[in-house]
Protein backbone atom coordinates (compact mmCIF):
# COMPACT_ATOMS: atom_id res chain seq x y z
CA UNK A 1 0.00 0.00 0.00
CA UNK A 2 1.60 3.20 -0.63
CA UNK A 3 1.96 6.01 2.18
CA UNK A 4 -0.68 8.63 0.61
CA UNK A 5 -3.58 5.99 0.80
CA UNK A 6 -2.51 4.73 3.95
CA UNK A 7 -2.06 8.36 5.76
CA UNK A 8 -6.08 8.70 4.04
CA UNK A 9 -6.97 5.19 4.91
CA UNK A 10 -5.12 5.71 8.89
CA UNK A 11 -6.80 9.10 8.92
CA UNK A 12 -10.73 7.58 8.70
CA UNK A 13 -9.59 5.34 11.64
CA UNK A 14 -9.15 1.89 9.02
CA UNK A 15 -7.96 -0.99 11.66
CA UNK A 16 -5.47 -2.45 9.54
CA UNK A 17 -3.58 0.45 8.39
CA UNK A 18 -3.30 1.50 12.16
CA UNK A 19 -1.48 -2.16 12.29
CA UNK A 20 0.68 -1.55 9.48
CA UNK A 21 1.81 2.35 11.19
CA UNK A 22 2.10 0.43 14.17
CA UNK A 23 4.44 -2.25 12.87
CA UNK A 24 6.70 -0.02 10.57
CA UNK A 25 7.15 2.62 13.63
CA UNK A 26 7.14 0.96 17.07
CA UNK A 27 10.31 -0.63 17.42
CA UNK A 28 11.86 2.89 16.54
CA UNK A 29 9.72 4.64 18.95
CA UNK A 30 9.96 2.01 21.67
CA UNK A 31 13.55 3.32 21.46
CA UNK A 32 12.85 6.52 22.50
CA UNK A 33 10.14 5.16 25.32
CA UNK A 34 13.59 3.73 26.40
CA UNK A 35 15.60 6.29 26.60
CA UNK A 36 13.49 8.35 28.65
CA UNK A 37 13.41 5.21 31.43
CA UNK A 38 15.30 2.51 32.71
CA UNK A 39 12.38 -0.04 32.94
CA UNK A 40 11.50 -1.96 29.78
CA UNK A 41 8.00 -2.53 31.32
CA UNK A 42 7.16 1.58 31.66
CA UNK A 43 9.05 1.98 28.25
CA UNK A 44 6.70 -0.40 27.03
CA UNK A 45 3.57 1.52 28.77
CA UNK A 46 4.56 4.70 27.09
CA UNK A 47 4.56 3.41 24.00
CA UNK A 48 1.18 2.08 24.31
CA UNK A 49 -0.29 5.21 25.53
CA UNK A 50 1.30 6.89 22.68
CA UNK A 51 0.09 4.90 20.39
CA UNK A 52 -3.21 5.18 21.87
CA UNK A 53 -2.99 8.92 21.09
CA UNK A 54 -1.65 8.43 18.02
CA UNK A 55 -4.71 6.89 17.31
CA UNK A 56 -7.30 9.12 18.93
CA UNK A 57 -5.94 12.14 17.65
CA UNK A 58 -5.69 10.98 13.68
CA UNK A 59 -7.78 13.44 12.44
CA UNK A 60 -5.51 15.90 13.37
CA UNK A 61 -2.80 14.31 11.42
CA UNK A 62 -1.61 16.79 8.38
CA UNK A 63 -1.11 13.85 5.40
CA UNK A 64 1.04 16.35 3.35
CA UNK A 65 3.31 16.07 6.48
CA UNK A 66 5.67 13.33 7.50
CA UNK A 67 3.80 10.61 9.27
CA UNK A 68 7.11 9.29 11.29
CA UNK A 69 7.73 13.07 12.74
CA UNK A 70 4.43 13.26 13.97
CA UNK A 71 3.99 10.03 15.25
CA UNK A 72 7.74 11.01 17.04
CA UNK A 73 6.89 14.32 18.61
CA UNK A 74 3.31 12.32 20.50
CA UNK A 75 5.85 9.50 21.56
CA UNK A 76 7.96 12.08 22.86
CA UNK A 77 5.41 14.39 24.49
CA UNK A 78 4.12 11.16 26.06
CA UNK A 79 7.42 10.52 27.97
CA UNK A 80 8.18 13.79 29.10
CA UNK A 81 4.75 13.95 30.24
CA UNK A 82 5.08 10.21 32.02
CA UNK A 83 7.64 11.93 34.06
CA UNK A 84 6.22 15.13 34.79
CA UNK A 85 3.13 13.33 36.51
CA UNK A 86 4.75 10.62 38.13
CA UNK A 87 7.53 13.33 39.44
CA UNK A 88 10.50 10.60 39.23
CA UNK A 89 13.17 12.58 39.12
CA UNK A 90 14.79 15.46 41.09
CA UNK A 91 16.38 18.82 39.68
CA UNK A 92 19.10 20.59 41.00
CA UNK A 93 18.05 24.55 40.72
CA UNK A 94 21.31 26.55 40.32
CA UNK A 95 20.89 29.52 38.39
CA UNK A 96 24.50 30.44 37.44
CA UNK A 97 26.14 26.99 36.72
CA UNK A 98 25.24 27.17 33.02
CA UNK A 99 25.21 30.47 31.38
CA UNK A 100 26.35 29.53 27.61
CA UNK A 101 25.86 26.86 25.15
CA UNK A 102 27.80 23.77 24.83
CA UNK A 103 28.98 22.12 21.57
CA UNK A 104 26.37 18.84 20.92
CA UNK A 105 27.43 16.03 22.27
CA UNK A 106 29.59 13.89 19.50
CA UNK A 107 28.10 10.61 19.09
CA UNK A 108 30.14 7.85 17.32
CA UNK A 109 28.58 5.59 14.15
CA UNK A 110 30.17 2.01 15.42
CA UNK A 111 26.91 0.12 16.49
CA UNK A 112 29.48 -1.58 19.25
CA UNK A 113 30.20 2.31 20.72
CA UNK A 114 26.69 3.00 20.32
CA UNK A 115 25.49 -0.14 22.53
CA UNK A 116 28.19 1.36 24.71
CA UNK A 117 27.10 5.06 24.77
CA UNK A 118 23.03 3.83 25.84
CA UNK A 119 23.86 1.42 28.17
CA UNK A 120 26.06 5.15 29.54
CA UNK A 121 22.97 7.04 29.15
CA UNK A 122 21.16 4.23 31.24
CA UNK A 123 22.66 4.33 34.00
CA UNK A 124 22.16 8.43 34.57
CA UNK A 125 20.18 9.75 37.15
CA UNK A 126 16.78 10.54 35.29
CA UNK A 127 16.54 13.82 35.49
CA UNK A 128 20.25 13.96 33.70
CA UNK A 129 18.92 11.33 31.12
CA UNK A 130 15.77 12.89 29.94
CA UNK A 131 16.99 16.53 29.86
CA UNK A 132 20.05 15.27 28.14
CA UNK A 133 17.53 12.69 25.77
CA UNK A 134 15.58 16.15 25.02
CA UNK A 135 18.63 18.35 24.01
CA UNK A 136 20.60 15.98 22.10
CA UNK A 137 18.27 13.45 20.39
CA UNK A 138 14.75 15.25 20.42
CA UNK A 139 16.50 18.39 19.29
CA UNK A 140 14.60 20.48 21.72
CA UNK A 141 16.05 24.06 23.00
CA UNK A 142 16.41 24.73 27.03
CA UNK A 143 13.12 26.82 26.70
CA UNK A 144 10.97 24.20 25.53
CA UNK A 145 12.57 21.63 27.91
CA UNK A 146 11.96 24.09 31.38
CA UNK A 147 8.44 24.45 29.61
CA UNK A 148 7.70 20.94 29.38
CA UNK A 149 8.88 20.21 32.83
CA UNK A 150 8.62 22.83 34.48
CA UNK A 151 11.41 24.10 35.87
CA UNK A 152 14.00 26.88 35.11
CA UNK A 153 15.98 27.36 31.96
CA UNK A 154 19.02 27.16 34.10
CA UNK A 155 17.71 24.20 35.48
CA UNK A 156 17.47 22.45 32.35
CA UNK A 157 21.12 23.90 31.01
CA UNK A 158 22.36 22.46 34.75
CA UNK A 159 21.32 19.09 34.26
CA UNK A 160 22.17 19.02 30.79
CA UNK A 161 25.86 20.20 31.74
CA UNK A 162 26.09 17.53 34.71
CA UNK A 163 24.52 14.40 32.60
CA UNK A 164 27.64 15.74 29.81
CA UNK A 165 30.22 15.34 32.66
CA UNK A 166 29.00 11.84 34.00
CA UNK A 167 28.71 10.20 30.83
CA UNK A 168 31.87 11.59 30.22
CA UNK A 169 33.80 10.36 33.20
CA UNK A 170 31.84 6.99 32.44
CA UNK A 171 33.26 6.68 29.34
CA UNK A 172 36.37 7.30 30.51
CA UNK A 173 36.12 4.61 32.93
CA UNK A 174 35.08 2.29 30.32
CA UNK A 175 38.40 3.31 28.57
CA UNK A 176 36.44 5.37 25.34
CA UNK A 177 37.88 8.73 24.80
CA UNK A 178 37.70 10.96 21.59
CA UNK A 179 41.11 9.29 20.75
CA UNK A 180 39.76 6.04 21.20
CA UNK A 181 36.54 6.62 18.70
CA UNK A 182 39.11 8.24 16.17
CA UNK A 183 41.27 5.69 16.11
CA UNK A 184 38.95 2.91 16.05
CA UNK A 185 37.55 4.82 12.96
CA UNK A 186 40.67 5.23 11.50
CA UNK A 187 40.57 8.67 11.24
CA UNK A 188 44.09 10.91 11.87
CA UNK A 189 43.54 12.81 14.90
CA UNK A 190 45.43 15.72 12.67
Amino acid sequence: MDKNKLKEKFIRGNKKAFDRIYHDYSKAMYSVCLRYTNNTDQAADILQDAFIKIYEKRNLFNPELSLGAWIKRIVINEAINHYRVNKRFQFVEDDNYFDEEEAPVEIAEETNLKEILLDTLRELPEGYRTVFNMYVFDNLKHQEIADYLGVSINTSKTQLAKARKMIQRKLEEKNITRINIINEQGVSKY
